[in-house]
């Protein structure tokens, strides 16, 4: 018996220690990397850039510059020491570093030690020189393999000086670089820059379309990657599916851009879903962590059944391209169709990907012609209420309303497919032709009628008697010449008798 339980503790202690190792405690390890930043504005320089390594749920930037000291003067200085102090001490902020030099647009510099974790967001946040207080400001996010990551900047306004754009206020242009310092100065809430108005004196030039910067860490000592365009094919393979102009992004593979649950979650996939309007996504997407470039092709028009499109994206190797476009006969649905960036910049492969249909859940399936966009309905687009409220595969046409299933339906092999390759030449957008005025020729004043002198009452009764005795000869005029030539006019049983 003692030989027995001996055993059995032996067994028991093998089996425990064998455990330990078949379930390791993970910790995370921090990584060096080197991260490269590129400017790819064409006038826009960038103050020596703040880099915060953080967790995802660190507020880099609060609701107004008032709440973060130092953000004033660095918006529209450059000034960095006092922001960098006030971001190391945020709640979730691991370190706080800087880049050397200010990055002149279309160059790039690489800070080369980074330290961080897989699941760490690493932020990039710089001044832009030529406006009043525009700051640029990009996340990505560390991979579980802690491999190469990318990302992309926006610009915000930080709502601290007026955008004047002139001489006196802004820093490229010889200006002083930091406001009043009145009262109201930090009032105004942080919000989206709405980009050079051309009101002051700087011109056109000096604007940017949504991504300022480009981000990529990468192992350290690694030649810096260099993005480039990469031509992108949508074939409609539906019976009668248009699709809109589709949204076009390029991100990190390891990031899911469309990770919402209600369409409220993601500002602007209702307005896309509902009537193909992608502004306000590509705004939303543009500064979620892990994008690298949004575009929406000018495809002229729906890219109508069985017909296909192709356009060029920025991105790099490695990068997913995912397509967002709205299937135009139905209420809120829309195809997302993604596939990786293979092969290299001379030349582009991909496996083709089946897009997926989804109802964005932000209208009810109607399928009136009162809410359907190709039936032209009036109200289309309008959503009246909160729809289902809830991100879902789209169930089909079921043909409850105006649509019908066999023109308007699809099957998950039969929707659209997406084909990466080499960048397409795309004609260059018209140039709006002004259309001149009309010459007007003046109206000619009109002949005035001769007047009947008037003869008595009886006058117009005479005239019409006269008229009807010259009707009745012509007709028997006519009758006599006819019955010369044998050929007696034939009257149609068919023509309407005159009175």
């Amino acid at each position: 018996m003692n030989r027995l339980i001996a055993g059995m503790l032996i067994m028991a202690a093998a089996l425990a220690i064998g455990s330990s190792f078949e379930y390791p405690s993970v910790t995370a390890q921090s990584t060096d990397f080197q991260l490269t930043v590129r400017n790819i504005t064409e006038r826009q320089p960038l103050s020596p850039p703040i880099v915060i390594v953080h967790e995802s749920n660190a507020v880099l930037l609060p609701s107004t510059a008032g709440r973060l000291d130092g953000l004033e003067e660095f918006a529209e200085s450059g000034a960095h020491a006092t922001l960098m102090e006030s971001l190391s001490r945020r709640s979730g902020v691991k370190t706080v570093s800087r880049f050397g030099g200010t990055i002149s647009p279309q160059q790039q510099f690489t800070l080369l030690r980074v330290s961080a974790e897989p699941g760490d967001h690493i932020s990039v946040m710089g001044s832009l020189e030529c406006t009043n207080d525009g700051i640029a400001m990009g996340t990505l996010i560390v991979p579980e393999d802690a491999g190469r990551a990318f990302g992309s900047g926006v610009v915000w306004d930080a709502g601290t000086e007026e955008n004047d754009e002139s001489r006196a206020n802004v820093r490229c242009l010889g200006g002083e670089g930091f406001s009043d310092g009145g009262p109201a100065d930090t009032e105004v809430r942080i919000h989206r820059h709405p980009g050079i108005a051309v009101i002051g004196d700087l011109g056109e030039v000096f604007g940017w379309d949504r991504t300022v910067l480009q981000i990529v860490i990468d192992e350290r000592g690694s030649q810096p990657v260099r993005s480039f365009e990469v031509g992108a094919t949508i074939e409609n393979k539906t019976n009668g599916q248009p699709i809109t102009p589709p949204v076009v992004v390029a991100h990190d593979k390891n990031v899911d851009i469309l990770n919402y649950t209600r369409p409220r979650e993601l500002a602007g996939i209702a307005a896309l879903s509902e009537i193909g309007d992608g502004a306000e996504l590509m705004d939303t997407l543009a500064s979620r962590p892990g994008v690298v470039s949004v575009t929406q092709w000018r495809t002229g028009g729906p890219i109508e059944p069985e017909d296909s499109f192709s356009g060029n994206v920025r991105a790099f190797v490695g990068n997913k391209i995912t397509v967002l476009g709205m299937f135009a006969c139905t209420n809120d649905g829309y195809i997302v169709a993604s596939a990786e960036v293979e092969g290299s910049s001379l030349r582009v492969s991909s496996t083709p990907s089946q897009a997926m249909v989804f109802d964005s859940g932000a209208e009810n399936n109607d399928e009136t012609t009162d809410t359907v966009p190709c039936l032209g309905g009036a109200s289309a687009g309008l959503s009246e209420g909160p729809g289902e409220n809830q991100r879902s595969e789209h169930p089909g046409i079921t043909g409850v309303g105006d649509l019908q299933t066999p023109i308007h339906g699809w099957n998950p092999d039969n929707t659209a497919i997406l084909s990466l390759h080499n960048s397409v030449e795309v004609p260059p957008e018209p140039e709006p032709v002004e259309t001149p005025e009309p010459t007007r020729e003046p109206t000619p004043e009109p002949t005035p009628t001769p007047e009947i002198p008037e003869t008595g009452g009886t006058a117009p009764a005479n005239n019409w008697v006269l008229v009807a005795i010259l009707t009745g000869v012509a007709v028997a005029l006519t009758g006599a010449t006819l019955m010369r030539r044998g050929r007696p006019r034939k009257v149609n049983s068919n023509e309407p008798t005159e009175r």
